[in-house]
């Protein structure tokens, strides 16, 4: 009797599973990954149009009034308007400022732990990445309650958030904070989590641009007194900035040639990341064994361009980089003070 039941069983199992799978075939003919960038795009957009709103009002009612003469019965009106704005731009705004700016700074001890912790944090996110990435798919329909990669990259995205109003806050310029390249990092990595939730689906996006954060590791080192000598930074330095160019261009490539050309997507080549990785790096080294090649147009427009960029950073940091290793301090040697010598500084030598 259980045979038989068992029996019934399985292609009841089957059927099930042939549809989802073809639910999951007719959510994926329809890709939306445009929402996800376009909410990259308006959040950049809108914060860009508040801070310059803000800067217009501020142009308007706190530009300087044409001086009274003593006797006018208006002056003491505009004294008091003008101590109402120092006292609020000197109490709150600059407290605020302050408390920002001593969070972020390294120079204090809560400032290095937090800037170590998003350090931290970005590692983790980008190894989330790369676990995403491994899959080959650039877009998937998925709840994000089954999704457990997701809902840990949510948390992180939800602290980085939190961080970057921390240094809007800090930021003299608000402006010219908008435009660094961290905040864009920021603006294409945090809102698609959002939208990957109203959406149910999840799209492998921009994510690689968390590898951009390495560029802080030689900052991070000094902090920690790790790196003392010029010599030990700048070397950190090229090679923080040669590996993050590095797997930055590889997400671009893996990203561009397993989605295909839009709009119709019809020709994408599945590559996983790491064969991404490898393939850039035997382009970069002018090796080019020729296994791994680009497809689609965009992965070839992308290539052409990055190889001016790319073959400059290869042939500059690597001969800077070996050099760096291979030289010694010309005098690293200790001064040891021997009893019972003396040095003939005409004939330079011990006696």
């Amino acid at each position: 009797m259980s045979t038989d039941c068992c029996v019934l069983c399985k292609p009841t199992e089957s059927i099930l599973i042939s549809t989802a799978t073809s639910d999951i075939d007719i959510c994926l003919q329809e890709r939306k990954w445009w929402c996800f960038l376009l909410s990259s795009i308006f959040t950049f957009i809108l914060g860009l149009v508040i801070v310059l709103l803000w800067r217009l009002f501020a142009f308007i009612c706190c530009r300087k009034e044409p001086e009274l003469s003593p006797n006018d019965p208006k002056q003491k009106e505009q004294k008091a308007i003008r101590q109402g704005k120092q006292e609020f731009e000197g109490t709150f705004m600059t407290e605020a400022k302050d408390w920002a700016g001593e969070l972020i700074s390294g120079q204090t001890t809560t400032g290095r732990i937090l800037v170590v912790l998003v350090f931290i944090l970005s590692i983790a996110s980008l190894i989330i990445y790369f676990i995403d990435a491994s899959s080959e798919e650039v877009e998937r329909c998925q709840k994000w309650s089954n999704n457990v990669t997701q809902q840990i990259d949510l948390a992180f995205n939800i602290f980085f958030m939190v961080y970057y109003f921390i240094r809007f806050i800090a930021a003299s310029d608000k402006l010219w904070f908008m435009l660094e390249m961290y905040s864009f990092v920021d603006y294409f990595t945090i809102p698609p989590s959002f939208v990957s939730i109203y959406l149910d689906r999840t799209w492998i996006g921009l994510r690689f641009l968390r590898a951009l954060r390495l560029m802080t590791v030689p900052d991070i080192l000094q902090y920690l007194n790790i790196l003392k000598t010029s010599s030990s930074i700048r070397l950190a330095q090229l090679v923080s900035i040669f590996i993050s160019v590095w797997l930055t261009a590889a997400g671009i490539i893996h990203l561009l040639e397993n989605s295909g050309d839009p709009f119709e997507f019809n020709n994408p080549q599945q590559l996983s990341y790491w064969t991404c990785v490898y393939f850039l790096i035997v382009t970069m080294s002018t090796v080019g064994y020729g296994d791994v090649y680009c497809q689609t147009i965009l992965g070839r427009t992308f290539l052409v361009f990055f190889l001016l960029v790319g073959l400059a950073i290869f042939a500059s940091c690597i001969p800077e980089i070996i050099d760096l290793i291979g030289t010694r301090p010309k005098y690293g040697g200790t001064l040891k003070n021997e009893r019972g010598r003396r040095y003939d500084f005409q004939n330079l030598k011990f006696n």
